[in-house]
């Protein structure tokens, strides 16, 4: 496989080097080999990668050496690292917990190269800024880290603060992932139907956006709108003054991580009730708000006092349209009453094209599903991971899955498994079933009804509106000549090749007739030598054998 193509697409072939470097020496040379990775690479960049001396008996379990090859490489790699460890049915459940760690096992940076960035940011020293700064970090993520400080006006508050040179990383590592998946799309025909690349520009805006504080500030804010006066929720303040792109001060959240069983007591709380708030207030931002936390794993969630949460890092969240929570409402309606033809429907609506070659087909392997699986995953509380045995289904026939999705069903499977860490017994279907029901009934009421009949009026009358100055338009192109029509058949091409093959079957007859009948003309005439008509009869003779052979290899006769 040549691999030239793909280096020059990259242009930053240094930091494919460090990929090829880092994943050898964590024990995948062989996958390096395997792929041809190294070859892509020009000879001044392989100094020093030394792929057939990297380690194949690493004591070190498959999961940890993925967990600590993803942690070198840096803040992108972690967040797909982040992602993948919510999918068990994909890696297992031992790789899964190892990646479980990059969500808040990453080694922290030093004060003296965090200090530079907040004071870049405002012009003063963080002596000025804070009352008071504790230099040591109490978290660290793939992006930024946390400190707990003191404002002047006396309230405690939490700064989080991005790590030095992450977005000149992160793009170059996005366009590493953007030019391999255009890569795969244009070479890769059988995954093509898979959009790679709309997979990666998905990823690369939600993590773009997560790079910009000013966002998640604005994101708090809504949060805190959405969740005033609930008393299940906390939702920390956002002090604007010290906040920036860059760095963003919070109001203190005094908890603990939701998983850690033994403050239950002294904080007068039950986990069983804090893993049914937590799935519930979930459900409440997906189907009533269409906004909703992407990331909720146990070290984003922290327990207060009385059952009361509060959601941390709202740097990954998700927007849904109105049709979108109408589809995910009919859809899991629709697995927990056993209708596959609704299930279906509901299913396109999460692709691009919305549409399937063998309706029937998708039909009777959801039926199938649903009878014989489903019934079993969700007896055991298991929601998410019924869902994403759908999404399968449309992997296995050949749909593409709408990329603004993915962080819905990454978060519906976090929050079940943050869940299950609580009380491994908790069954989300009857907390999700009266969102969905909710929100399949209020289609129904009246005042939604003569909204959308309202909303469909209105685009049928803008239409009719615009439709002389369409044709006005398109009459004006026509006679300027804009106008082009394209039409493909998709068998024109084999009409083609066969017309052009019987033509030059033609024409070799025609040429092998006129042969025969100079040289037997000669012969007659015997105005020539003798060989000159016999070296006629014999090209003759030839050009018959190959065109014999060939009608008879292509078996048209």
């Amino acid at each position: 496989m040549y691999y030239g193509p793909l280096t020059r697409r990259i242009g930053n072939t240094v930091r494919l080097a460090q990929v090829a470097q880092v994943l050898a020496k964590h024990g995948f040379a062989d996958l390096v080999r395997r792929v041809g990775l190294h070859e892509a690479l020009p000879t001044k960049v392989l100094v020093g990668l030394r792929v057939s001396d990297a380690a194949s008996d690493e004591p070190e379990t498959f999961g940890r050496r993925i967990r600590s090859a993803l942690t070198e490489l840096g803040p992108t790699f972690i967040k797909f690292g982040q992602i993948l460890s919510t999918r068990p049915d994909i890696l297992g459940s031992d790789i899964c917990q190892e990646l479980g760690s990059l969500q808040d096992q990453v080694k922290p940076l030093p004060y003296e190269k965090m200090a530079p960035v907040i004071e870049k940011s405002f012009g003063q020293p963080v002596e000025e800024l804070f009352a008071e700064f504790d230099k040591e970090p109490i978290a660290a993520a793939s992006l930024s880290q946390v400190y707990r400080a003191k404002l002047s006006s006396g309230e405690d508050v939490a700064v989080k603060v991005q790590r030095p040179n992450a977005k000149e990383v992160i793009e170059s590592d996005l366009n590493l992932m953007e030019a391999v998946a255009e890569w795969i799309n244009d070479h890769v025909q059988d995954l093509k139907w898979m959009d790679f690349p709309g997979t990666v520009e998905e990823f690369s805006r939600s993590i773009r956006r997560e790079l910009d504080f000013n966002i998640e500030a604005q994101i708090i804010e809504r949060f805190h709108r959405n969740f005033s006066g609930d008393v299940r929720i906390y939702v920390p303040e956002v002090f604007h003054d010290v906040s920036n792109g860059h760095v963003l001060t919070m109001g203190w959240v005094d908890g603990v991580r939701v998983d850690k069983l033994d403050a239950y007591g002294e904080r007068n709380s039950d986990p069983k009730i804090v893993a049914r708030i937590g799935c519930s207030v979930l459900c409440e931002q997906v189907f009533e708000h269409r906004y909703f936390h992407a990331d909720p794993h146990p070290g984003n969630i922290f327990l207060m006092r009385d059952n009361r949460i509060a959601f941390l890092d709202y740097g990954m969240v998700g927007h849904l349209e109105h049709t979108d929570v109408l589809a995910m409402a009919d859809l899991l309606r629709a697995v927990v009453n056993e209708d596959a033809n609704t299930c279906v429907r509901s299913l396109l609506l999460f692709t691009s094209s919305g549409e399937v070659e063998d309706y029937d087909g998708l039909v009777h392997q959801v039926a199938d599903y649903i009878t014989f699986e489903a019934s079993s995953i969700l007896s055991g509380g298991q929601v998410g991971k019924a869902i994403d045995q759908l999404m399968n289904l449309l992997l296995r026939n050949h749909l593409q899955l709408s990329p603004r999705f993915s962080l819905l069903l990454k978060a519906l499977a976090t929050i079940e498994s943050t869940g299950h860490a609580l009380d491994a017994r908790m069954d989300m279907t009857p907390i999700v079933r009266p969102y969905a029901e909710r929100i399949v009934m209020s289609r129904f009421k009246p005042e939604n009804i003569l909204d959308d009949v309202v909303v469909n009026s209105g685009v049928i009358l803008r239409m009719l509106r615009e439709m002389p100055s369409d044709l006005q338009n398109l009459l004006r192109s026509m006679r300027k000549g804009r106008v082009r029509v394209n039409i493909t058949h998709e068998g024109l091409r084999d009409f083609a090749q066969v017309t052009d093959r019987a033509s030059n079957r033609l024409s070799f007859a025609i040429i092998i007739g006129s042969l025969l009948i100079g040289s037997s003309w000669l012969i007659a005439s015997d105005a020539v030598p003798q060989y000159v008509s016999l070296t006629g009869f014999g090209i003759a003779g030839v050009l018959g054998l190959g065109l014999a052979f060939s009608i008879l290899r292509s078996r048209n006769f």
